[in-house]
This record gives C-alpha cells, structure tokens and sequence, in this order.
C-alpha cells in the first residue's frame, strides 16, 4: 500500500557551551503549534485506516471486475490475511499483469441496507465493505496468483475484488465549534444513516455513513455540524441542539464516509447534519 500519511516536521535548536549542551525539549503537541498569526497548520483528517478500512455506501447492486475463487491453503483455512495467497478469476485476457493492486470488497447482507431515517422503504444504499489489498504475483489466461498485501479484516473466498487507486487522507483547519443559539445556515443538510461495522456506540473517532454526497457538493475535507431538533413541551417550538461535527474522509454521489471530529454530546444514526 502506498502510505498517503501526511507528516508534519518539527524543528528544535540547540545552544551549546563549551562541552555542556542545553536539553532538548520535545516538539510541542500537534494541537499547540500555530502559525504567526495563531492560525494552527492543517492536519490529517483520519488515519489510512479510516480511509482505506471503511468501505463505502453505495447502490443496492453494485458490479465488480472479478472475485477470489481459491486461496493457497484453502485445505486448511477458511480465512485470510495479509502475507496470504489467493486467487483471482482474472487473467490476461482482462488486461490483467504482474503488480496490479485490487481492492477486496464484500457487500453487507441485506438486513444491513441502510434507509432514510424513519423509513423502511426508501433505502440511502448498501455498505461494501473493504476487508483488504491484493497485488497480483503473476497472471495465466483467465486467472492470477495474488498477495494479501493489507488487511483490515479476514478475506474470504468468494469477495469481490475491483481495480485499486489511492485515497489521498484530507488536510484540514478546525474551526470552532457552532452553538445551540447558530441559526440554520441554509447550506446542505443531511443525516447519519450508519455506523462502520454496525457499531451501537457513537464516540470521537468514530466512522460514521452520511446520506449526503458529491451532488451537494461535499468535498473531502468539509466539517458538518451535527445536532438533533427537541420539542419544548409548551408552545411546541423546535429547539436545536449541537451535539458536534464530523469531518468527511471520501465522498461518493450520495454518500459520505466521515469521522467524528468533536462530540459534545451522544450522536446516534438519525441525527442531522450540517455543512458548516
């Protein structure tokens, strides 16, 4: 996997006088360094774990190029992992080489589609899960021998692979948070629809599947707040309550994976969310 970490270089210098040299004191917090003008420097919105382990939510019926039909040492395990060898139904006669990299894929069971909240008609997409990498070894006609090169969770026989390309992590500036008293501010708004691996609990850092997407024009890298509307018992007003932000890791047309950036109160698939 070609690593797209970004990294941020810190610098200390060091007086010396005679043989006795100053202590070095170790590089600030990554949140404590600032700019000139107190700007903080951008950071990496995720780790390639959030990227590249996530999957993706999609169409109900998703096609893929090919599948693993067999693995090396299919006799004695049902389940693989990086270091293992398996086998594609690809070949040269789909333009298929030496070093080609593929995404393995499995799309969640049906009982897992994801709706509009307070439906069960009207279906956001299915999650399609990316357990691992594989690079292919050699190629015969119809077939390839390849290698786990990254895992997330056990490969199987049977999961789809698809053409691989790197996910570039997102830089980004926090920015403060909004308040109960920010009005609307009439930009895109959308909803937790899921929760990578069917989590039940929504903490910071959590991966979380919106249903909002490129055609509203999120982009990777956007922060949107998200709240949840209460009833006042009298007068029956809606109050607006901010429980947080997200910050968006990968877009599709309709969709988004996003990470849980900030939390100020317990977020749960349902809730709204803003573009900031």
């Amino acid at each position: 996997m070609r690593a797209l970490a970004a990294s941020l270089l810190l610098g200390a210098s060091v007086a010396l006088t005679g043989t006795a040299a100053a202590q070095i004191e170790p590089p600030p917090k990554l949140e404590d360094v600032s700019t000139d003008r107190g700007v903080q420097p951008p950071v990496p919105a995720g780790w390639e774990s959030d990227v590249y382990c996530a999957g993706w939510v999609g169409s109900l019926r998703e096609r893929f190029s090919g599948s693993i039909i067999s693995a090396e040492l299919v006799d004695s395990q049902r389940s693989f992992v990086q270091g293992d060898i398996v086998y594609l139904n690809l070949g040269t006669v789909n333009d298929v080489k030496a070093g080609d990299e593929f995404w393995v894929v499995r799309p969640t069971e049906d009982r897992y589609i994801l709706y509009k909240p307070g439906s069960e008609t009207d279906p956001v997409g299915r999650v399609y899960q990316t357990p691992g990498r594989v690079r292919v070894i050699c190629a015969q006609e119809k077939t390839s021998i390849a290698e786990i090169t990254a895992s997330c969770s056990d490969v199987a026989v049977g999961d789809s692979v698809d053409p691989f390309e790197p996910i570039p992590i997102p830089l980004v500036r926090r920015t403060p948070l909004l308040t109960s008293c920010d009005t609307p501010n009439g930009k895109p708004v959308g909803h937790i629809v899921g929760v990578r691996d069917n989590e039940s609990f929504i903490a910071t850092d959590t991966v979380v599947y919106l249903d909002l997407g490129e055609r509203e024009g999120l982009l990777p890298g956007d922060f949107l707040s998200v709240y949840r509307y209460r009833r006042q018992e009298e007068g029956l007003t809606s109050l607006r309550t901010v429980l947080g932000e997200v910050v968006i890791l990968t877009t599709r047309e309709k969709t988004a994976v996003a990470k849980v950036a900030n939390m100020r109160d317990t977020m749960q698939p349902g809730d709204q969310v803003e573009v900031k």
